[in-house]
């Protein structure tokens, strides 16, 4: 007997298909069972659970195909070639907010590299670039950083059916969400090596300006490109890039009032996952976190001139953006940083009070203000506090009402409505009771994406591009209705100015009409 006789002696008997059924149902078996186990989910580790699944199935497949299959020699190497094929036209193209890696084909989509043709109308000279009303959405989480917005120019029964289109168009990279004043809406994108701040047209999505810093930021597992939203103030627009970049230009021509390197200026690194701290402006100040040193970490600009006011903080930067709020009677600044969050004297940057977080992982999610209470969430296992804030005369007090590991909002803002927390619990909707911060109800998994609060109702966009109008109900989840709108991972917060919807993400932004 030859040589090539003796390797396909064994291909003779009937192929063992059955065996590998039989495999791959074991495999599906265990991971369906630890699907079900809470506490994978409630960690965030549900990605990993699928990636070891699909790792499993592939290697046990190739296993399969090369020493237990009875299939002739040359049909396991022809197996063998399709599968690195495969490999070859697929590309992984960054993680979801559980740690899956995305994958795509080599040719599909990619984000716009190219600084867009300019092709929309400069407001007139003079022209106030308004803020004011339920037409605009002049910074990050709204005019109030409320996460929630009355809706009331919506038409009646707005929840009922999907919007209609006015435009989609390709766009940078980024996790920046858009702001609108007036007639304009603002973002900030990766366009190659350029990181952008960029005004369009709100209802046509014609590019109107541009503002470019010749800086880029690369990160493998959070993405690449910018992720702070741009604030209107006043005729101005306040963007601070991902290395740290602070600029405040003209809204209507975008010309440069003033920039800095923040970052750069105090001997800061950059965080792991860039800058994602939108500008807060108050009080003739623009208030940003700064890097990775455990050292006054929070600093106060003069809106004028862009000059350093203050600087304060014990512990270095988080991912979140500092509010403005007035707690125990007095207006201040809380800014929610990687172990703590604290109250600041808007004037000075004093610190008013603090109260510790344990979770020692990435803080993103903004913190929400109810009457004298802050509201702050974590993920990686972590959980939310409701924290009381008392003013005894002579100092603040912090004292927590409750701690709950039944939301655990990784950088899905959250919203507040009527006595009940609403947010997403490592992707999966929840209420909790505001008063005490138990379980209401759980609904669906909608991934790592974001919500906002709109009258009655909440925008729920997916991890996946997808949007879901939900009843706001303390009660159960009520879904109204379900849309397709972005395609790949979506991570930027929606918006709604008026009756328009704006979504984006890195790689393509739409405009939806109600």
């Amino acid at each position: 007997m030859d040589e090539s006789s003796q390797l396909d002696s064994d291909s003779r008997k009937p192929p063992r298909w059955k065996l590998l059924l039989w495999i791959e149902a074991i495999l599906v078996l265990i991971w369906v069972v630890l699907k079900k186990v809470p506490n994978f989910e409630e960690m965030g580790a549900g990605g990993a659970i699928d990636l070891l699944f699909v790792i499993l199935v592939l290697l046990m497949a190739l296993i399969w195909l090369l020493f237990l299959s009875r299939l002739r020699w040359r049909v396991r190497l022809v197996g063998v070639a399709v599968m690195l094929a495969l490999v070859g036209v697929v590309k992984m193209d960054g993680h979801t907010g559980n740690f899956f890696p995305q994958f795509s084909w080599r040719w599909t989509k990619q984000p716009a590299s190219e600084i867009p043709e300019l092709t929309g109308r400069v407001a007139k000279e003079g022209t106030v670039i308004e803020t004011e009303g339920g037409k605009h959405f002049p910074r990050f989480l709204g005019a109030e950083m409320r996460n929630w917005v009355s809706g009331e120019l919506l038409p009646e029964g707005w929840y009922d059916s999907k919007p209609r289109e006015l435009w989609r168009k390709p766009i940078g990279e980024g996790w920046s969400a858009f702001s609108v004043a007036g007639d304009f809406t603002y973002t900030m994108e990766q366009r190659g090596e350029i990181e952008t701040t960029i005004c369009y047209e709100l209802r046509t999505g014609d590019a109107v300006w541009v503002h470019e810093e010749n800086v880029r930021f690369e990160e493998p597992m959070g993405g690449d490109g910018p992720r702070s939203t741009p604030t209107v103030v006043d005729g101005q627009v306040f963007s601070y890039g991902a290395t740290g970049i602070l600029n405040c230009l003209d809204a209507r021509t975008g010309e440069l009032i003033w920039g800095k390197d923040v970052l750069a200026e105090v001997d800061q690194d950059v965080p792991t996952w860039a800058k994602s701290c939108s500008p807060l402006v108050v009080d003739g100040k623009v208030i940003v976190t700064l890097g990775k040193k455990a050292e006054k970490n929070l600093a106060a600009f003069e809106v004028s001139s862009g000059n350093l006011v203050w600087r304060a903080g014990d512990y270095s930067s988080s991912y979140t953006s500092p509010v403005v709020a007035t707690l125990a009677g007095k207006r201040q600044i809380v800014a929610f940083q990687q172990k703590s969050i604290d109250g600041y004297e808007i004037e000075s940057g004093k610190i008013l009070w603090s109260f510790p977080i344990g979770n020692r992982q990435g803080n993103c999610a903004s913190p929400l203000i109810v009457d004298d209470t802050v509201i702050t969430s974590s993920g990686y296992g972590y959980g939310t506090h409701r924290i009381k804030i008392k003013n005894s005369g002579e100092e603040f007090e912090s004292e927590e009402m409750w701690y709950s590991r039944k939301l655990k909002a990784k950088f899905a803002n959250m919203v507040v409505k009527e006595g009940a927390l609403y947010g997403l619990n490592e992707g999966r909707l929840v209420c909790l009771n505001l008063d005490d911060g138990s379980l209401r109800w759980r609904g669906g998994n909608f991934g790592h994406g974001q919500l906002l609060g709109v009258g009655d109702h909440m925008i729920v966009q997916t991890e996946q591009g997808g949007i879901s109008i939900v009843e706001i109900s303390p009660d159960e989840e009520k879904i109204v209705v379900s849309f397709h709108a972005l395609e790949h991972r979506t991570w930027n917060n929606p918006v709604l100015a008026g009756r328009i919807l704006l979504v984006r993400n890195d790689r393509e932004a739409i405009a939806f009409e109600y």
